[in-house]
């Protein structure tokens, strides 16, 4: 449905009379929107004379994209997405009041196009509700992105319209104003239509209707309509014309759209009556009313579905697409979907894991469903379906082992990479008429300057070919090649396509020498024959080459060298005497390696299990016993390399755990949440608790808890709009501070328990919040002495919709503030740190974000920290300044959210805020989703003191070059690569020893208890632990207290079967809960035994007419059990 949003969507009511008629003859009449701003677009009016219009309102036929200044002319636009097509149009529309009559006598307005060189798109008219249109001209409206000079269509274009224009003007005709005066109402309108697909926007500004008025106002009655909604949310609503109040007799379109999960049922007034049955119908306006919406809400269920064996989610694709509410992809009942497998030169589909395989394949939605398809793979390295969106340093589409750092770039020969146009499925349907996705080479450098490349890992394959196919569109030269290279100087040409006939595929399947065999580096490009003829077919500056679906295959054969992968490290060292209770012993080899199935190794009374990434191999470990010494065994034999050559010693670490004072105990928590008040209640007891030197500990129970803005604080920006205008915006603030130092907020489970700010009035995606900005909209603010804060298993997330600004989940104005396992969610500036002299310490959880995410002051140590990226083009580290180390990421992984496809290659580690003060590193980090090959981006005139890495790794643990990293920023240079020297400076042991502050040792957990038992009076204990803070004793999963010694008394039970689960977990010192141990029954408890006795011993049973029969006749059975104590226990059950 077209979205028209108008000046008021609800009109007030009210009820007025002209005391005394007004009475104009040929009085001049003027309406202007300035139509530059997308808040007050509708709002922002200037009528003259001012009281002589009953209505004036905007119909959009489409939805608002946002301003733009042109290049042109620096005037700001309003751009306008059409809703349906070329054909919509927008229309601004006056009407006089009762009594009087317009006459139009001038028109005028600003006018371009977005993102298109489509001719004559733009056409006015001049209508009136009757149905008369007078057309007045059609344009081809300037290109709002280019100057006069660069626009094509422009007078000093290459193809020059004589209808081009920034701007019309229309002064009517004696016979226009004849025809076009009216009293019910005056429209005028252009259309959107500046790109045929009507996906391009149109720009407008300044937009004036003049004219004369005649006649006498006449007394009328106004009144006020509303409309609402049965149920919040269930759908919009829509007026057409809106008004703050109509005249007696007016006729308005009102309708409603259902959002998902609703039915529209009709429409009542205030009394209750049905007006009508259909979602969108003409009222009469005879007095003041609220209209609702009655709407039924609909069972819904979640579909999950995917593809087996990690191929990418998109080779499913669902019709009807889901509406994803909190991650999940939701169906009203009874809806049929339609789910069809993709194949492409990688994967073939087989079958659905129900064992269908049908494709498509249609499933009902009567219950939550999943499904998941497989794939047959062929023989690829590396390959690119364009399906997805990208079009800059695209990663592979789907890639062999070894490979997953392949990707593909369009670059010239002094190595300047660049973007291309997309023309993916997803972004653009494909190319040209036949909807083959591609990409396409839109530079204006001249025809053949700029390439495709790619570099691969052959070094498991042999008989390597490249099939693929070459396309263009404008113009370009007409022998393209392939061609391929060892060392990116020598290059091959293993063969050539030449184009003849526009927007016609020219396949090629064209096989490597052999030479390239097993060769850990091939180097691949697309490259145009520079001294070939030019191919036209219509001379643009643009090269419109373009590629398509392209694979590069392989038979897989490794080399066998013959010699065992060598041990270079391993963590903790040999003699070690600080290795923490838990964490993971590593070991690092020469080359990629593999274990031997079902392979363990030993620590203690511990059996380890092993995991491979690339080159190393890793035994996670826990709860070790404080200043102990341990020894790890790994038998000989166990590693070997991928031809199974293996390292024949056994592998032996002696060291010894770190020594630990005793913890201070506790009662248990000081506030518990919600039980206790609420979070702001809490925060507040923190606030304002006597003594601030005692440690102040906050559990906050599993929940979703929202935290209302103030009604006192209010929040003030100041700025100016697009046009230099003084702008000031006020809200109220919502965001919770923390003054007191030594606090603890202790989460019961990271992803369950989520603190959310409330913020007055949040605009929808792609709309500033008026007052978004850095600590504006915080959720918590630590602040200035709210030293050694601790947080652990909680989400706080920011309260601001994604993409409308900028808004913390977390300020830190303090020092010494440690963030375990905790998720900090936002979209832009979702973490800053505001001490120049801070230090911070945050250990595993979740940074969530998309632009500068992680930005301001600070030296932080990122231990495991996940980086989820949750939108593609986006920043993640944004440092201005610390100490000494900045931000040193170490043993991190970069995740799209939800597995979301467009991020890969499509985002950048940071940027630097500040001159020669930034520093980032990035230390053996998973890049699970990879940056793009440059890696760094600029900000401003700012420069880093460093940004680099040292082993940024894919997935499956495959280095990832670091060779086209960014290495000049404002005309400074940066090293973009560590050193192993210089990673090893940035060691957690010297980050720690040079601000003599150990964190980590802080943020371990307590040991897990141990000998947890329940004995018959109901006595639960477990063996005590001088480690420990307090101990939370959990019933059932929940709460029941928390105790500071060993020992608690719980209900004495009569029934194992009955027995509720009792769990225990021992707090740290900052009380943060480590894992659940589950209580065991003492064997002498008297629950043991009256279990025994309610074992069953026999079965038997019978049907309705009594008699015994086998347990699968169909049908009503009865069914009787003799326990062990002699009783018997009688149910039914049916057969089927």
């Amino acid at each position: 449905m077209i979205k028209r949003i108008w000046s008021c969507l609800t009109a007030i009511v009210c009820l007025a009379l002209w005391s005394s008629a007004q009475t104009y003859t040929n009085e001049p009449a003027k309406v202007n929107w300035p139509f530059n701003d997308a808040k007050t677009y509708s709002t922002a009016v200037t009528i003259s004379p001012e009281n002589a219009f009953s209505l004036t309102s905007i119909d959009l036929g489409g939805t608002v994209k946002g301003t733009e200044v042109s290049k042109q002319n620096n005037v700001t636009y309003l751009k306008i997405d059409p809703a349906t097509g070329a054909s919509d149009k927008i229309k601004w529309m006056i009407k006089p009041v009762k009594g009087l009559t317009f006459t139009p006598t001038k028109l005028s307005g600003m006018i371009a196009r977005a993102g298109t060189d489509a001719k004559n798109g733009m056409t006015v008219t001049a209508e009136l509700s009757d149905g008369t249109i007078v057309k007045l001209g059609t344009f081809t409206g300037h290109r709002i992105n280019q100057t006069l000079e660069n626009d094509k269509f422009s007078p000093s274009g290459k193809e020059p319209q004589s209808n081009h224009a920034d701007r019309f003007e229309f002064t009517l005709t004696a016979d226009q104003q004849k025809q076009l005066a009216s009293a019910d109402g005056f429209f005028l309108c252009c259309t959107h239509g500046v790109a045929a697909d009507g996906k391009k926007q149109g720009c407008y500004a300044d937009i004036t209707i003049e004219g004369l008025l005649n006649g006498s106002v006449e007394s009328v009655e106004k009144f006020e309509v509303k409309l609402a909604t049965s149920i919040e949310g269930a759908g919009s609503l829509e007026m057409n014309p809106a008004a703050e109040s109509y005249e007696k007799g007016s006729e308005i379109k009102v309708s409603t759209v259902k959002n998902f999960g609703y039915k529209f049922i009709n429409w009542t007034d205030s009394d209750n009556n049905i007006v009508s049955t259909d979602a969108s119908f003409t009222y009469t306006v005879l007095k003041s009313t609220t209209l609702t919406a009655n709407y039924q809400a609909l069972t819904t269920y979640e579909l999950k579905y995917g593809c087996a064996d990690g191929v990418k989610s998109y080779m499913v694709q669902p019709s009807p697409a889901a509406t994803v509410i909190d991650g999940k992809n939701m169906y009203e009942k009874g809806t049929k979907v339609s789910l069809t497998a993709l194949e492409n030169d990688g994967y073939t589909f087989t079958n659905w894991d129900n064992g269908q395989s049908l494709n498509p394949y249609t499933i009902v939605m009567d219950a939550d469903k999943s499904i998941t398809a497989n794939f047959a793979a062929s023989d690829f390295i590396a390959g690119w379906d364009f399906y997805t969106a990208g079009a800059n340093g695209r990663a592979a589409d789907f890639a062999a082992a070894g490979n997953d750092a392949v990707s593909l770039v369009l670059r010239n020969e002094d190595g300047t990479t660049s973007s291309w146009l997309d023309k993916s499925t997803v972004a653009a349907g494909g190319c040209y008429e036949d909807k083959i996705p591609g990409a396409t080479n839109w530079r204006e450098t001249g025809l053949g300057e700029y390439y495709w490349e790619t570099e691969i890992n052959a070094e498991a394959f042999t008989d390597i070919h490249v099939k693929g196919a070459f396309a263009f569109s404008y113009n370009t030269k007409s022998r393209q090649t392939v061609e391929v290279s060892l060392d990116g100087q020598k290059w091959d040409e293993i063969g050539s396509v030449t184009l003849a006939d526009a927007k016609t595929w020219y396949p090629y399947d064209f096989s490597l020498p052999a030479a390239y065999n097993n060769q850990p580096s091939v180097r691949i490009r697309w490259k145009a024959d520079k001294t070939s003829n030019d191919v036209v077919q219509t001379t643009s500056r643009k090269d419109g080459v373009a590629i398509g679906a392209t694979t590069i295959f392989g038979t897989p054969k490794l080399v066998d060298d013959g010699k065992a992968p060598e041990l270079l490290s391993f963590v903790p060292e040999e003699g070690s005497s600080t290795a923490s209770i838990n964490g993971k012993i590593v070991l690092n080899f020469d080359e990629k390696i593999k274990v031997k199935d079902g392979v363990k190794a030993s620590l203690g009374d511990q059996e380890l299990t092993p995991s491979v990434t690339g080159k190393s191999v890793s035994f996670a470990y826990r709860n070790l016993a404080y200043a102990t010494d341990y020894t790890f065994t790994l038998p000989a034999g166990s590693v070997s390399d991928l031809t199974d050559n293996a390292y024949d010693k056994a592998i032996t670490i002696a060291f010894t755990t770190k020594t630990r004072p005793a913890v201070e105990k506790a009662e248990g928590y000081d506030f518990i949440v919600p039980d206790d008040g609420t979070f702001k209640e809490a925060i507040a007891a923190a606030n304002n608790r006597a003594d601030k030197n005692k440690r102040f500990v906050i559990f906050v129970k599993k929940g979703n808890y929202e935290l209302p803005y103030s009604e006192t604080e209010t929040i003030i920006k100041e700025g100016t709009d697009n046009n230099g205008n003084p702008v000031k915006a006020e809200m109220p603030s919502p965001i919770t501070r923390l003054y007191a130092a030594n606090t603890s907020i202790i989460g019961e489970d990271r992803d369950a328990t989520v603190i959310k700010n409330l913020v007055k009035d949040p605009t929808p995606s792609g709309t500033s919040y008026p007052i978004e900005g850095l600590h504006n909209v915080t959720t918590l603010s630590i602040e200035k002495g709210a030293d050694n804060t601790y947080i652990q298993d909680i989400t706080l997330k920011n309260g601001l919709n994604d993409n409308t600004g900028r808004g913390e989940a977390l300020g830190d104005y303090a020092n010494h503030t440690i963030l375990k396992n905790v998720t900090l969610w936002g979209y832009q500036d979702t973490y800053c740190g505001n001490s120049d002299n801070g230090v911070y310490y945050f250990e595993g959880g979740i940074m969530r974000g998309r632009t500068d995410f992680l930005c301001g002051k600070g030296d932080i140590f990122y231990q495991g920290v996940t980086l989820q990226m949750c939108a593609d083009g986006g920043y993640i580290a944004v440092p201005m300044r610390g100490p000494q180390f900045g931000y040193v990421f170490k043993d991190c992984e970069i995740v799209a959210e939800n597995g979301k496809s467009g991020i890969s290659k499509n985002y950048f580690l940071g940027r630097p805020w500040g001159q020669g003060t930034p520093v980032a590193v990035f230390i053996d980090t998973k890049m699970t989703v990879q940056p793009r090959e440059e890696g760094w981006a600029e900000m401003g005139s700012g420069y880093p003191k460093r940004f680099a890495e040292f082993n940024s790794m894919t997935e499956s643990g495959s280095q990832i070059s670091l060779s086209k990293r960014k290495t000049t920023f404002a005309k400074q240079t940066n090293n973009p690569v560590l050193t192993q020297a210089e990673a090893e400076s940035y060691s957690y042991d010297n980050f720690s020893a040079y601000h003599n502050w150990d964190p980590a040792s802080i943020a371990e957990q307590a040991p897990a208890p141990t000998n947890v038992t329940i004995n018959e009076n109901g006595e639960l204990s477990w063996d005590s632990c001088d480690y420990a803070r307090f101990w939370a004793v959990f019933k059932d999963g929940v709460l029941l207290t928390t105790v500071k010694e060993p020992v608690h008394t719980v209900e004495a039970e009569v029934s194992r079967a009955a027995a509720p689960v009792y769990t225990v977990r021992a707090a740290n010192e900052m009380g943060g809960l480590g894992e659940e141990v589950k209580a065991v029954y003492s064997e002498t408890t008297g629950i043991t035994d009256i279990t025994a006795d309610q074992e069953v011993i026999s079965t038997v049973y019978y049907n309705i007419q009594g008699m015994a029969v086998s347990p699968n006749t169909t049908g009503l059975l009865i069914k009787v059990e003799t326990l062990a104590s002699g009783e018997t226990r009688t149910s039914k059950v049916i057969v089927k």
